[in-house]
C-alpha cells in the first residue's frame, strides 16, 4: 500500500546544499507533497521564478522560513528589520505559504534585559500585523528551546507563544510547533490540546539525539533519538489536527554530509507512519 504523503513536506534546510530548483525536483520525484522554503534559497532563485517552480511541480508550501530578526535596540535598525519582514510576508504570499515563521532573535547586542527583548518582539509583531493581514499570511510563532533565548529567540515556551497568539489575534497569527524545541516541556502535550487545530499552523518533526554533539546543528532523523512521535501523532489526531507535517533537520555531522536523495528517501521512509491522513478516534 502506498504511503499517504499528502500532508508531508520537507523543510528545505534538511537538504542544505540543494538549490531551490534541486529541492523542488528532488522532493517531487520522491512523492513528497510539500516544501517548506527558506528565504535565502528563494532570493537566490528569484521570488517570482521560485513561485513558478513550486507551482509547476505541484508542491504545497506550509511556510516560509524565517522572518528577519528584530532584536535590534536602535530605532533605524529596528525599522529596517520591520521593512524586511514586510518583504518576506510579500514573498510568502507569492509562493503560496500561509505563514512566515517568526524567529525574532534573543537579546540585542549588549543587552541583558530579557523582558525588554520580549517586549520589543511583541511590539514588532504588532507593527507587522496590518501587513500580515493584507497579504493573507499569518505570523507563525515558533517556540524555540530555552538554550536559544540569548541569541536566536526569546520565545521559549509553547504556553508563551499561545498566549501571544491569543493577545495578538488568531486571525493573523498561529503556532509553529516543533518537537525538537518543545518535547522537553511538560506542558507541550496539554498545550497542543489547548491550542486546538485552529491555532497550529504546521508541525515540525526532528528527533533529539543522545548524546547531542551540537545543540543547533545535530538534530536527529525520526527514529534515531528519544522523542515519542507516535504519541504526538495520536494526540494531534485526537484534537482534529489535519494540517501539514514537516521534517526539518540541521545536521552538520550526518545528514548534511550525505547525498540529498538519500536524505529524502530516508525521511520519507521514517516519516510515512506519522504523516498520513488523520485517524478517527473512537468516541
Amino acid at each position: 500500500m502506498m504511503a499517504d504523503l499528502s500532508r508531508f513536506a520537507i523543510n528545505q534546510i534538511t537538504t542544505r546544499d540543494w538549490t531551490l530548483e534541486q529541492a523542488v525536483d528532488g522532493y517531487a520525484r520522491a512523492g513528497v507533497a510539500g516544501i517548506a522554503v527558506w528565504m535565502e534559497y528563494l532570493d537566490a532563485a528569484g521570488v517570482t521564478q521560485g513561485a513558478r517552480m513550486i507551482r509547476d511541480a505541484g508542491l504545497f508550501v506550509p511556510c516560509l522560513c524565517t522572518g528577519a530578526w528584530v532584536n535590534i535596540s536602535d530605532k533605524a535598525g529596528f525599522n529596517a528589520a520591520l521593512d524586511e519582514n514586510r518583504r518576506r510576508l510579500d514573498a510568502a504570499a507569492e509562493i503560496g505559504a500561509p505563514c512566515l515563521v517568526m524567529v525574532p532573535g534573543g537579546l540585542a547586542t549588549g543587552e541583558k534585559n530579557l523582558a525588554a527583548a520580549r517586549s520589543r518582539v511583541i511590539g514588532a509583531f504588532e507593527e507587522l500585523l496590518p501587513h500580515a493581514r493584507a497579504t493573507g499570511v499569518k505570523l507563525g510563532l515558533e517556540p524555540l528551546h530555552p538554550m536559544y533565548a540569548a541569541d536566536r529567540s526569546c520565545l521559549n515556551s509553547f504556553a508563551h507563544c499561545l498566549d501571544l497568539v491569543r493577545s495578538l489575534g488568531s486571525a493573523d497569527t498561529g503556532i509553529v510547533a516543533d518537537t525538537y524545541h518543545c518535547w522537553w516541556d511538560a506542558s507541550f502535550m496539554s498545550g497542543l490540546r489547548e491550542a486546538g487545530p485552529e491555532n497550529i499552523l504546521t508541525f515540525h518533526l526532528c528527533d533529539w539525539l543522545v548524546p547531542t554533539r551540537d545543540v543547533y546543528h545535530d538534530r536527529g532523523m525520526i527514529g534515531d533519538g528519544v522523542i515519542d512521535f507516535a504519541a504526538y501523532k495520536a494526540l494531534l489526531d485526537e484534537i482534529g489536527y489535519d494540517g501539514p507535517f514537516e521534517i526539518e533537520l540541521f545536521s552538520k555531522f550526518d545528514w548534511w554530509l550525505r547525498d540529498g536523495h538519500e536524505t529524502v528517501a530516508v525521511a520519507v521512509e521514517r516519516c510515512a507512519p506519522f504523516v498520513g491522513a488523520r485517524q478517527k478516534v473512537a468516541s
